[in-house]
């Protein structure tokens, strides 16, 4: 019979315990509890003696060690928000409304091992591979779901991935500006990393600068052959994108409701090469913030 519950409950057999720490913004990974010290495998050395081709003795770091505390670092870079540190794609998480994009996560996940393993030989790379721009109204799940893609890729298979709130990232540009860095330095991580995930594209005052720093992003990794996520409140259509409420300086004129669609919010070439680059899903449905009782009440 196969086995159902986890021996460590607290790390799901993972062995990597995931906590947030007192004022900190981001979820923090670190070794659990369960985990053998010292390592069975090397004792607590650190390493391994092999024989090289020549019978010699060689030292090689211990794979045990190194594989986990390579992912507990790699969790630690994605930059996960602590609100987030329970998300996972787990089966009870999936339902009708989200089942579509469940299943494109999993197919995208399936495909991503091929591709690393040929970033360097464009040839030989998996054509079927994008990302996604995931799109639906506030609530709907977006960034939960994300989060957890995240937690699969670094968690459990090692692969590396920067999880990126856009307001977040014009906030940071802005700071460096101030310490005398430039564009480039705080954005070179987001196009190193295997996987970057851009939470809320498209908030924000949409200027000049804040479409630039998203053309820099998105230009680079696309001219790199690299996979983006994105997660958005806006979508294709105006019958369900976001409608934002803009209020007139004149109080005799009515208010108005603009509806972007994201075509017109990003502008041409950033949707261009988007589409190119990622599925397009739309994940509608309730705001899954509201509970049951407070939906029964309206």
């Amino acid at each position: 019979m196969a086995k159902t519950v986890p021996d460590c409950l607290r790390c799901s057999d993972t062995r990597i315990f995931i906590s947030v720490r007192p004022r900190e913004r981001y979820a923090h990974a670190r070794l659990c509890d369960c985990v053998s010290s010292p390592c069975k495998t090397c004792k607590g050395t650190g390493f391994l003696v092999e024989q090289d081709s020549f019978q010699r003795d060689v030292a090689i770091t211990c794979p045990d060690c190194e594989q986990i505390k390579k992912r507990v670092q790699l969790y630690n870079s994605a930059r996960i928000p602590r609100r987030y540190l329970n998300s996972r794609l787990n089966s009870q998480d999936r339902d009708s409304g989200n089942e579509m994009v469940f299943d494109l996560l999993e197919s995208i996940f399936r495909l991503l091992p091929q591709r690393l393993s040929n970033k360097n030989n464009l040839q030989n790379d998996t054509e079927d591979l994008k990302g996604m721009v995931l799109m639906g109204p506030p609530g709907t799940g977006k960034t939960h779901l994300m989060t957890g893609f995240v937690y699969q890729c670094t968690i459990g298979h090692g692969i590396s991935c920067i999880f990126q709130s856009f307001a977040e990232l014009l906030s940071e540009l802005r700071q460096g500006y101030s310490d005398g860095k430039s564009d480039m330095e705080i954005i070179e991580p987001h196009l190193q990393t295997d996987i970057l995930i851009i939470d809320d594209m498209g908030k924000g005052r949409n200027s000049d600068w804040e479409l630039g720093i998203l053309d820099m992003l998105i230009s680079e990794r696309y001219n790199r052959n690299q996979i983006i996520m994105v997660t958005t409140n806006f979508t294709e259509s105006e019958e369900n994108t976001l409608k934002e409420q803009i209020r007139s300086r004149d109080k005799t004129e009515t208010e108005q409701f603009i509806a972007d669609t994201i075509h017109r919010r990003v502008g041409e070439r950033i949707y261009s090469r988007l589409k190119e680059m990622c599925y397009f899903e739309n994940l509608m449905g309730q705001d899954r913030r509201i509970t049951e009782d407070e939906l029964d009440e309206e």
